[in-house]
């Protein structure tokens, strides 16, 4: 009788112990859970034509091939193939903004889930009335 006690109190420890664990990782702010290297898996497009979506395209990377390199204190690298491109990244909520890589800032909608992240964003094309672009980034942590 008394070895049941200990293994059922022994057992609600464990779970405790594993759920407080779980929660600490949750509870991890996002600017320290993006700090690392992310590798790019695929790059999607969706086009939409009066917010009707019309195509889809996914290109997917090859190991290696590119990924993004975020450094405390909001310094990153962009690692594509030979090159190398530094840029400057801040969080506000749910968002990221990228800076001095493209022509423009890049402001995305970012999610990190386990060592999954993606940005998404989406862009009305200049030339045509009514078609915009939403673009999906996957990638995965390698460090």
């Amino acid at each position: 009788m008394k070895m049941r006690k200990k293994t059922g109190l022994t057992g609600v420890l464990i779970i405790t112990l594993l759920l407080s664990m779980a929660s600490c990782k949750k509870d991890k702010a996002l600017s320290e859970i993006i700090l690392g290297k992310w590798e790019v898996i695929s790059l999607t497009m969706v086009t939409y034509e009066n917010n009707v979506k019309r195509a889809e395209l996914i290109v997917y990377f090859n190991p290696g091939e590119m990924h993004y390199q975020f450094i405390d204190g909001g310094v990153g690298i962009l690692y594509e193939e030979e090159n190398d491109h530094l840029f400057s990244w801040t969080l506000s909520g749910g968002k990221i903004i990228i800076s001095k890589l493209y022509t423009e800032d890049l402001v995305a909608e970012i999610t990190i889930e386990d060592s999954n992240l993606s940005w998404t964003y989406r862009k009305n094309d200049d030339e045509t009335p009514g078609i915009s672009y939403e673009f999906i980034m996957t990638a995965k942590r390698i460090k």
